[in-house]
């Protein structure tokens, strides 16, 4: 059973029976976020229309969901402040990203098995140990693995790159916890995942993905904390010298970490020259050497490192409330969805693993913009939307 897990066509087979075709769609587009950026989001277009198709022939609903009022809020707003940009042209651009917001309700509207969505997390774990692998290589065979030269696997960037392992390893990690069958696939997917993340760097990802670790550990048996610091210390005695550096950088913040200080007191300081409707989407880059602060070091910069900030920053502080209105219904969703699964191990695992995905890239993007890269949000949207499915699949 374990090894049938290890192939796509088996582990789909097994479980999508009785869901509608869209749903192979799904798995191909889940499967291409982490391979190609480009191909995804056409993938993602196609189902959109397909899905908007079967809506107007009446062959599925168009769900409600608790956050649609501040999804909308979120998009209204986006466009108000794209609209009255320094550059309307480009934040209207720009705010293309919109689009990704009806994932949740191609989802809920779409799926309607546990079974299926269990399915799809394996299909995502599956294609994170292709990207392990391919960093992997890359920090053996391809001359990357310093701070400057950071492993990336299939994607274009590091961060989006640790973002993407932290939000699957979190996944893997919950399954694990909570469903007997495929753990041992789930385990060794951890084993490549983990380590290949540790090799990316990135700070904000690691705090996401132990924070979130704790929290699933905690929940299914405190006991298990006592793994953290076991953990910890055989990775302490493995570590190269360039992790090593990195994780001192948390006792002594390194340039790049007061930079962040920095940029938030530039954020501050834009939010309180436009509090309503921001700068406009991109427009942070734009603006930024107008308000950098002395001592940074880099005076120019692409974005704020901090969700909120740089939320507030580019559409204003309501829009920045409505974001963070939407993150904390998907957060309780989960915790809902997970007390009702007591007695169900595979919703428990699923919801779990929601649970564990909103709550790292929250907490990542404490420290990093990952709400502004496509890859991650797509991952975080698919995640947050899982509790929705297993409330009616229960139903």
């Amino acid at each position: 059973m374990i090894a049938s897990s290890w192939t796509l066509p088996n582990a789909l087979s097994n479980y999508l029976e009785g869901e509608n075709y869209f749903v192979y769609g799904v798995a191909f587009w889940l499967a291409l976020i982490q391979v190609s950026i480009a191909a995804s989001q056409v993938v993602l277009g196609i189902l959109v229309l397909v899905w908007a198709y079967r809506i107007i022939t009446k062959r599925v609903a168009l769900v409600r969901l608790p956050i649609d009022t501040p999804i909308l809020l979120y998009a209204g707003l986006s466009l108000a402040a794209a609209l009255l940009s320094f550059h309307p042209i480009v934040s209207l651009v720009a705010s293309k990203k919109l689009f990704l917001l009806l994932v949740p309700y191609l989802l809920v509207s779409s799926l309607r098995r546990k079974e299926t969505l269990y399915s799809l997390v394996i299909v995502v774990v599956i294609m994170a140990d292709l990207g392990a692998l391919m960093g992997l290589w890359q920090y053996r065979f391809g001359a990357l693995g310093g701070l400057n030269d950071r492993i990336h696997g299939f994607v274009g960037h590091y961060m989006t790159y640790s973002g993407l392992l932290m939000a699957v390893a979190v996944l893997a990690t919950a399954q694990a916890l909570h469903v007997n069958k495929h753990r041992g696939f789930f385990l060794a997917s951890l084993a490549l995942i983990l380590p290949t993340l540790i090799l990316t760097l990135t700070r904000s990802a690691w705090l996401g993905t132990l924070v979130a670790m704790v929290v699933l550990l905690f929940l299914r048996n405190w006991r298990l904390l006592v793994l953290v610091p076991a953990v910890a210390v055989v990775v302490g005695l493995l570590l190269p010298q360039e992790v090593e550096r990195r994780l001192g950088s948390f006792a002594s913040p390194d340039t790049s970490g007061w930079d962040r200080v920095y940029m938030l007191r530039a954020g501050a300081a834009m939010i309180g020259n436009h509090p309503l409707f921001g700068v406009g989407p991109e427009m942070v880059a734009e603006v930024y050497p107008i308000y950098v602060v002395p001592e940074a070091s880099q005076h120019q910069n692409p974005h704020l490192h901090n969700n909120f900030v740089q939320i507030a920053a580019e559409r204003g502080i309501l829009c920045a409330i409505a974001w963070l209105w939407v993150v904390m219904l998907g957060f309780g969703a989960s915790v809902v969805a997970y007390r009702r699964a007591a007695e169900d191990p595979v919703a428990r695992g699923i919801s779990a693993g929601a649970m564990g995905v909103v709550l790292s890239g929250f907490v990542a993007g404490l420290f990093e913009f990952n709400f502004g890269d496509s890859e991650f949000q797509m991952l975080f949207l698919f995640a947050m939307s899982l509790p929705w499915v297993l409330e009616r699949a229960r139903s």
